[in-house]
């Protein structure tokens, strides 16, 4: 009996690390998506009322739909001292991948620092680089989500058979 257990937790362990690293993926997809909808909200902001970039900080770190945005809050509590507390922000984002890292650096360059059509046309870069990125870690996550849970699966019948 206590085998059995043994089994099935040994199992259940397995396939929860492959479940959680195929999650992962998907996760990484979403958060890519969240970014490209504040780029977009942002370039809107600017476009319609030119607001000053540490009111546009705060104003879309208030939205709840951002505040998964680690960066976007940290940022917005000093968001008087951009661009400075932009890149202490993004380096204390552990989220945030290389990539998404160069891409919002460039945001951050770009916000309050040049005319609006400079702003804008880095902003739509940036937008389309973001989802290049997402695209990317849609097809990761398609190809790859599945086999991450099998593994999880396999590994754990393995150490089953080896302890066995």
């Amino acid at each position: 009996m206590q085998k059995l257990i043994g089994v099935m937790l040994l199992l259940g362990i397995s396939l929860s690390a492959g479940q959680s690293a195929a999650d992962k993926l998907h996760r990484r997809a979403a958060y890519l998506r969240l970014l490209r909808q504040w780029l977009t909200e942002i370039t809107g902001q600017l476009r319609i009322s030119l607001p000053l970039t540490a009111d546009l900080l705060r104003m879309t770190a208030e939205n709840p739909v951002y505040r998964s945005l680690e960066f976007l809050q940290t940022a917005a509590v000093n968001a008087g001292q951009f661009p400075d507390c932009w890149e202490n922000a993004l380096r204390s984002d552990r989220i945030l991948t290389t990539e998404m890292h160069d891409v919002l650096s460039a945001v951050g360059q770009t916000l309050g620092s040049t005319a609006l059509d400079g702003q804008l046309s880095v902003l739509t870069l940036c937008t389309e680089r973001l989802a290049d990125l997402q695209r990317q870690a849609e097809q990761t996550a398609r190809e790859k989500s599945s086999l991450y849970r099998s593994m999880g699966l396999f590994g754990g019948l393995f150490a089953v058979i080896l302890l066995l």
